[in-house]
């Protein structure tokens, strides 16, 4: 069932000053709607200023089938953006079409699942007064509060000075989604201690906002005229949720919550390299930088004998932009379960762009270089398939011969004995417990030639075991920690051979990463183990991150939840429990 929504396009402020819209109907798809809004993986809880739940939103049915069923009231582009009806319609629309978009044939290729055990996704959209805004595995939800800016200007308004509400900001919207997205795709990293993994959810989150900005039409269009065509200078869309991040400043400049028109690298991050959020803009820079060689690359390509490139900006723009988007997110499937590093997911880029566009490699190039460049790797080699894999490949090529693809993608007892046979070429170490993980068969398209577009499946096969590390010598921690790694092996349906296949990074490195996080949550004393973690209500505290203790072995559990409450404390937490 398709139905039509309005939903916001950028921040209010930011649209006002840049002269865009506010709005823009979009069309978004489920097998139902009901009141509420409500539908099968989406359902919106408004509470209103007196913390009441507010009224429902009535859905009308389509009456005929050249028509779109409707939520009364829910208004269009220029409806009041402050009104309930417009605020709950627009955060269902805005979740539903970055759900979408990862859903689309070239991407994904398939609905995507939550991490959860529950049909829907919960949207609080006004959720309490706090500069915050995060999704949550445990309750199901995305929270988006609202608080009074800070600026100093503002000061003397007191109570009145201008509230900035994370629900009417589609950045924050597709930023939170893609959180609940990928936590459907990579479980794993909500419990990860080493940054980079954290850090990858942050990049992905705001390179979905990038997507979901470049998507909008109107947006393209006021960038462009306003930048003579170019995308390589601060704009609408390499700034991410700028309302949000210049209303927590008191004083400075004007500056987003998070630029991804950046030069920061990994090596000069120090101290700095434990925070996720700023960790993420190595990698969400990176990859931006590459988006803009792939647009001027495209507009060179489009506008040869043209007298202005910029008549082509557009069209090279959103060209450039869909096969972002397929290199970016395709390559989550592709990712090794477990904990992973920045450079295992350029490995799984290349990886999948090379299945999406075997003929296209520039692009995989620059990545590459960028990596490189902005010292995530030291080599392009590193993200290269190492040359001791080669022969596992081989062996894998040969013992897929031996088994029926569709057996080994539903039968369990058929999957666990083929990881077991093929222990040594899938690097399960010797005697090591293993699990073999939900297999998937997907079909998504490829691109052969420039009118050469043809869908293709695939199996991934992912296989995970636990390796103990040495904590460091800090009082009341266990002096060992379990982490999870894991492969996956990716198969060509069509030819039953191998496509590729992706073992968790193991650079030494990483470990001395991990001990910096576990000892700065150690030391700011946001690491609980067992029942100090439980708050007097019986439910997980968010201010802690926690740990399961068995013997000397601890293992962390759900720190992606620090990602949006690192700075919460106890008595914040009492506030807005």
């Amino acid at each position: 069932m398709k139905i039509r929504l309005p939903v916001m396009i950028q921040d209010q402020t930011v649209a006002e000053g840049k002269g865009t819209e506010l709005a823009e109907m979009v069309t978004v798809e489920e097998s139902f709607f009901l009141d509420g809004p409500v539908s099968e993986r989406v359902a919106v809880l408004d509470f209103d200023e007196s913390g009441r739940l507010a009224p429902l939103l009535r859905f009308k049915p389509a009456s005929s089938a050249t028509k779109m069923g409707f939520y009364v009231g829910a208004g269009n582009r220029s409806v009041d953006i402050h009104s309930s009806a417009f605020i709950q319609a627009s955060v269902m629309g805005s979740v539903l079409r970055t759900m979408q978009m990862f859903e689309e044939k070239d991407t994904l290729g398939r609905k995507v699942k939550w991490a959860f055990d529950g049909p829907q996704l919960l949207i609080v959209p006004r959720a309490g007064e706090w500069e915050n805004a995060f999704y949550e595995r445990d309750s199901h939800s995305l929270q988006l509060f609202s608080f009074k800016s800070q600026r100093k200007e503002y000061e003397h308004l007191g109570a009145d000075r201008p509230v900035i509400h994370t629900c009417l900001s589609h950045d924050v919207i597709s930023h939170e989604t893609a959180h609940a997205i990928l936590d459907g795709i990579a479980p794993d990293l909500y419990h990860a201690l080493l940054p980079q993994s954290l850090a990858l959810h942050e990049a992905i989150a705001d390179l979905t906002a990038l997507i979901m900005a470049f998507r909008s039409k109107d947006l393209r269009k006021t960038v462009l005229d306003q930048t003579d065509g170019l995308i390589d200078e601060s704009t609408a869309f390499s700034s991410i949720a700028e309302e949000f991040g210049v209303g927590r400043q008191r004083l400075g400049p004007l500056r987003p919550l998070r630029s991804l028109l950046n030069d920061r690298k990994m090596k000069n991050r120090t101290k700095r390299r434990i925070s996720p959020h700023e960790l993420s803009e190595v990698l969400s820079g990176a990859l931006y930088t590459v988006m803009v060689r792939m647009h001027e690359s495209r507009k060179r390509r489009y506008g040869k004998g043209s007298k202005s490139l910029f008549s082509v900006s557009g069209k090279a723009l959103w060209d450039a932009a869909q096969h972002f988007k397929r290199m970016i997110l395709r390559a989550l499937d592709y990712l090794p379960p477990g904990e992973v590093s920045f450079a295992d997911y350029g490995r799984a880029i290349l990886a999948a762009d090379a299945a999406s566009h075997p003929n296209s490699g520039v692009e995989r190039d620059w990545i590459a270089e960028e990596f490189v460049r902005r010292e995530i790797v030291d080599d392009v080699r590193h993200l290269q398939l190492d040359p001791t894999l080669e022969s596992a490949v081989a062996g894998l090529n040969d013992a897929l011969k031996e088994i029926d693809l569709s057996t080994l993608v539903s039968s369990d007892w058929a999957a666990y004995d083929f990881a077991n046979k093929n222990r040594d070429l899938l690097q399960i170490p010797a005697g090591r417990p293993f699990e073999v993980r939900p297999r998937l068969e997907v079909t998504k398209t490829s691109w052969y030639g420039k009118k050469d577009e043809r869908p293709h499946s695939e199996c991934l096969f992912k296989v995970s075991w636990e390796i103990d590390e040495d904590n460091p010598a800090l009082r009341g921690l266990p002096s060992k920690r379990l982490i999870t790694v894991g492969t996956t092996l990716v198969i060509d349906r069509a030819t039953g051979a191998v496509r590729a296949l992706l073992t968790s990074d193991a650079n030494p490195e990483l470990e001395k990463e991990r001990n910096a996080m576990i000892t700065h949550l150690a030391e700011e004393g946001r690491l609980a183990i067992g029942s100090a973690a439980i708050g007097p209500d019986g439910n997980p505290l968010r201010s802690v991150v926690q740990a399961e203790q068995s013997g000397d072995l601890l293992r962390i559990q759900n720190s992606a939840r620090m990602l949006h409450i690192e700075g919460l404390d106890l008595e914040e937490e009492a506030n807005h429990a």
